[in-house]
Formats: structure tokens, C-alpha cells, sequence
């Protein structure tokens, strides 16, 4: 078998396993969230704080794509900033990560998201990241992104910087909102 042919056959398989695990899966996928295990509850703690992909690799001279941009209401004291990247689309992956519930231990699964960032800032210091996010099967091509699936639903995440130290160690569902700003950055707007 050809290269270019067997290339043509692994893609063609692949697509068919993913429709297969979405079909399968379904009702998992039609929650259109981050998938957990045992139930789904508001607020999600990781003491030594979430990986947070994309928060890092933005260029803020590239032109902001808003499309699937969390909603971002008026938070009294802070800044949101949509993060700019090259990639059009961009595409990142949580990776499968163990955090508390209510004193137990869970883990969150992988996903692989179509993103746009939000980042939020009070005074000189970020409080918060809110996640548009898509799944998406992906795979790269030459260099860029190549979407093989997408569901039709976006929905939002935020992690919170909890202690003012640089680590975001709560996730919540939806953007942030007023009741949500920790503490520390309420009195530092003070």
C-alpha cells in the first residue's frame, strides 16, 4: 500500500472510531462539559492547581477571534482581555487531571477543545481565566490544525486564582461573575 494511501485509510479509520466513541458515548457528549467522574458539581478544587493550556502562548499583536468568547459580564474592579493567538483555529487539550470533591478524590477526563481565552486581570495581577471551549477531534497537518469533528455547543469554564499566588486552583463552571472575585483581589481594589 502506498503512502499516501495508507495515510488516507488511517485518517479514514480514525474518523470512524471517534464517531463510533461519540455515538456510543453520547450522552456524555451531549452534556457538552468537561467530563467527570462520579457526578458533576459546581466547583472542582486542585491543590497543586490546574494546567491551564493557551494562557501562556497568546500574541497579543495577532487579531482576536471572539467567536465562542466566554460572555463576559461587568466584573466591578476587573479587566477582562480576550487572548489573541495565530492559530486559526486554535486548538488545545486539558489533559486528564485528579482534583477534590468534597473530600474525594476524582479525575477530570482529557479533551480537546476548539478555545478562545479570556483573561481577567484586578489591578496588575490575574485573578481569573474563562474558557470558550468546543470539543473537537483534531489532528495537524503540514503544520496546522485539521478539524475531523466538532459538536455543536460551546461551553465556558473558569479557573480561579484562589490565594493571590499565581496558582488556579478552583474551576468553575460559566464566566466570572462578581461573587466569584476572590478575597485577596477584592481588597487589593480597595
Amino acid at each position: 500500500m502506498s503512502t499516501a494511501r495508507r495515510s488516507a485509510y488511517n485518517s479514514a479509520m480514525r474518523f470512524l472510531r471517534t464517531t463510533v466513541a461519540l455515538l456510543l458515548f453520547s450522552p456524555a457528549v451531549l452534556a457538552c462539559d468537561f467530563e467527570f467522574s462520579p457526578a458533576a458539581i459546581p466547583r472542582f478544587y486542585r491543590a497543586q492547581g490546574w494546567i491551564l493550556p493557551g494562557t501562556t502562548d497568546f500574541n497579543p499583536r495577532a487579531t482576536p477571534r471572539s467567536y465562542g468568547a466566554p460572555v463576559r459580564g461587568e466584573v466591578p474592579g476587573a479587566k477582562a482581555r480576550l487572548l489573541s493567538h495565530d492559530e486559526d483555529p486554535y486548538i488545545i487539550e486539558f489533559p486528564a487531571q485528579e482534583f477534590i470533591l468534597d473530600g474525594a478524590r476524582n479525575r477530570m477526563h482529557s479533551i480537546q477543545v476548539k478555545a478562545t481565552i479570556v483573561r481577567w486581570d484586578v489591578g496588575d495581577r490575574v485573578v481569573a481565566y474563562s474558557y470558550g471551549l468546543i470539543p473537537v477531534v483534531a489532528h495537524r497537518k503540514n503544520g496546522k490544525w485539521v478539524v475531523t469533528s466538532e459538536l455543536g455547543c460551546i461551553f465556558d469554564a473558569t479557573f480561579l486564582d484562589d490565594k493571590g499566588d499565581g496558582i488556579f486552583r478552583v474551576l468553575v463552571r460559566g464566566v466570572l461573575t462578581p461573587d466569584l472575585v476572590p478575597l485577596w483581589a477584592k481588597r487589593n481594589e480597595n
